[in-house]
């Protein structure tokens, strides 16, 4: 991807549900099989338009998670395209069976999980959900999809529409900066490099990705040259790119904002380790839950700063040369 799909400057932080909401609403004027699903989560702009122009296309479970995704499986096998909405703590932690047959029986649900990561700031370690990702890649022919911004979260919305069988979207809390511009593309399972360097190769997901570019732009200004990869789709993940940005590099920084214990940067390592060998380092959640803090309190209590990744970058340099 060339850099005239970036914004030379991140844009105002906006809501990822901001664009995924947008999403919702372009879905509901050209594709009447949409519907949507809450279980405990605000609609957002989505929910007054549904209510008004397409009221037999919303419901409303209250809380209950498992249920909803149950009946969600329900208007899959009747051929709609349903995308269901809640706390991703509870996606994950108790309609986990419901995701999981929905996958086995190859539905056609999206899995809209809100609030996911460690950055869920005002809620503390019991709803910061650090498993997500390792929970879901476990599952066979389940897509997992991790935009980076608003933009990006309504291309994600847009995509899971026409991608046949069950898709996941993780949904980041704060509001980030804009990264993207609107005409950037978009498709699951292919990752996007956004910035070119031939020192190491910083691998980002989701909310990571303004602070991964940010750590390239500080490293540049000491002479290393990053290659910033944004793998928006964590499953199926793109090996090819992976590979190439190793031969490229020789180092490579993985970040993600959940634990690196089968995260994004597990994922990078088995393909790694398999084929092409190198100085590795994961910058994630160290096998810790989550505690009450600000975005950038988090950052640096659990070391996924802009500066962490820098120092990661460094670190790996090192290890290469030796």
């Amino acid at each position: 991807m060339s850099s005239e799909h970036l914004k030379e400057t991140f844009g105002e932080p906006r809501s990822m549900y901001s664009g995924h909401n947008e999403a919702l609403i372009q879905l509901a004027k050209g594709n009447e099989k949409v519907v949507v699903l809450y279980a405990d989560f605000p609609q957002g702009s989505a929910g007054p338009y549904y209510k008004k122009e397409f009221p037999d296309r919303i419901y409303n479970l209250g809380i209950a998670e498992a249920n909803m995704i149950t009946v969600a499986a329900g208007l899959a096998e009747a051929g709609m395209i349903p995308y269901t909405h809640c706390h991703s703590i509870f996606a994950v932690g108790r309609a986990y069976n419901q995701m999981r047959q929905a996958a086995f029986d190859r539905l056609n649900v999206k899995f809209v999980l809100c609030n996911t990561g460690m950055f869920w700031a005002f809620m503390g370690g019991s709803h910061q959900v650090i498993e997500d990702i390792s929970a879901l890649r476990a599952l066979p022919d389940l897509a997992l999809v991790s935009p980076s911004d608003a933009v990006e979260a309504k291309k994600a919305a847009l995509a899971a529409a026409i991608h046949e069988g069950p898709v996941a979207i993780r949904l980041a809390e704060p509001d980030v900066p804009v990264i993207h511009k609107d005409d950037y593309p978009f498709e699951i399972g292919r990752a996007v490099i956004l910035r070119g360097g031939s020192d190491v190769a910083i691998i980002s997901t989701g909310i990571m990705l303004h602070y991964s570019l940010e750590a390239a732009a500080l490293l540049a200004k000491e002479g290393i040259e990053a290659t910033v990869v944004n793998m928006h789709t964590i499953k199926p993940l793109d090996e090819r790119a992976v590979i190439q940005v190793a031969e490229k590099t020789g180092a490579i920084v993985t970040a993600e904002d959940g634990n690196i214990l089968g995260g994004l940067g597990g994922s990078i390592a088995e393909i790694l380790s398999e084929n092409h060998p190198l100085p590795l380092h994961r910058v994630g959640v160290r096998d810790r839950f989550g505690q009450t803090g600000e975005m950038e309190e988090l950052a640096r209590e659990y070391s996924l700063s802009t500066n962490d990744i820098v120092q990661a970058a460094k670190k790996v340099i090192k290890r290469k040369a030796v």
